[in-house]
């Protein structure tokens, strides 16, 4: 039997999206999903919550207003943060996409959003 508690853990989700009206939109979507979302509007937010070095989740936007997405993972890992990371981006240039994933991202998922692909991003 599964612990409750262990569940949710599971379903731990960060979001990182500086502009306040897509962060609340995304974060409506994934938590509709059964994610257990904690919003920041950028990355000093984010660092300061110490549910950062647990979650098993990351959706970051790319361009940020205090930095952006590669940072944000490159500053989780530096913390020992092992989790599933989704860039999402209006910007997807090859130099991006090869920069993304050498920092470990697993998925780029590019704006305007799609739903089913924000998704399969997170659980494939």
């Amino acid at each position: 039997m599964t612990d409750s508690r262990s569940q949710a853990e599971s379903r731990q989700l960060l979001l990182i999206e500086d502009d306040a009206k897509v962060r609340r939109s995304l974060h409506l979507l994934l938590q509709s999903e059964g994610y257990e979302v904690r919003s920041f509007p950028g990355i000093g937010a984010l660092l300061a919550e110490s549910l950062a070095r647990t979650a098993p989740y990351l959706v970051t936007d790319y361009r940020l207003s205090d930095g952006d997405g590669i940072g944000v993972l490159r500053a989780l890992r530096g913390v020992g943060w092992q989790g599933r990371a989704v860039l999402i981006t209006g910007f997807a240039t090859e130099m991006l996409r090869e920069a993304a994933m050498a920092c470990g991202f697993h998925h780029i998922v590019e704006k305007p959003l799609r739903r089913h692909d924000l998704l399969r991003a997170l659980s494939a």
